[in-house]
């Protein structure tokens, strides 16, 4: 999360703390090019429910339902159409889907409607292939791995364990190639 989201955070939570109201903040991580739905936690929508769903420090709509007008609308053509054809609301419960996420979907998502109040912060994370984690093993320390690269966000825990095989697996190598030139000397002596 960045000192921007942070901050805002802060903010929102000291001015609803203020008032007696509570603030809650869901933290949602995922894969680059995955879908991600925001749940309203609406089984039904009621008669009166105005449902929206913004985006970003400026809180810009980028999607509503409306039940008294009979009315749902995506705005996906705003921040230079960031969210083109990503967006669906689901009609009976308002929940919000982003589909095919970049790194431009991840901040802070707000849900509003006559009853509820909620934060979602995104994070989007880059899919880890083999190819990539593997030059980066050299070290073989994978706090330090972490570190590193903390500016991928690396380390969760799937993450963790997918390098910790990676890097057993190369230790295994390194052992057989070791095996098999031994063996090769001990055949040319012979």
């Amino acid at each position: 999360m960045t000192m921007v989201q942070k901050f805002v955070l802060f903010c929102l939570w000291h001015l609803f703390g203020v008032f007696g109201d509570t603030v809650t903040v869901k933290s949602v991580s995922v894969l680059e090019g995955d879908s991600v739905t925001l749940e309203t936690g609406f089984t039904e929508m009621m008669d009166d429910h105005l449902i929206q769903w913004k985006f970003g420090n400026k809180n810009t709509l980028i999607a509503e339902i409306n039940v008294m007008t009979d009315s749902m609308t995506v705005y996906d053509d705003v921040l230079d159409e960031r969210f083109r054809d990503r967006l669906k609301m689901d009609h009976q419960t308002g929940s919000l889907t982003i589909m095919n996420i970049t790194a431009q979907h991840a901040g802070l998502y707000q849900l509003q409607s006559n009853s509820v109040y909620e934060l979602f912060s995104i994070t989007v994370h880059a899919p880890v292939t083999a190819a990539a984690v593997v030059p980066k093993c050299k070290h073989l320390n994978i706090t330090e791995l972490c570190q590193t690269h903390a500016e991928v966000q690396c380390c969760d825990t799937v993450e963790a364990v997918m390098r910790l095989v990676v890097t057993a697996l190369m230790g295994v190598a390194a052992a057989a190639a070791a095996v098999l030139l031994l063996n090769d000397v001990r055949s040319s002596r012979g």
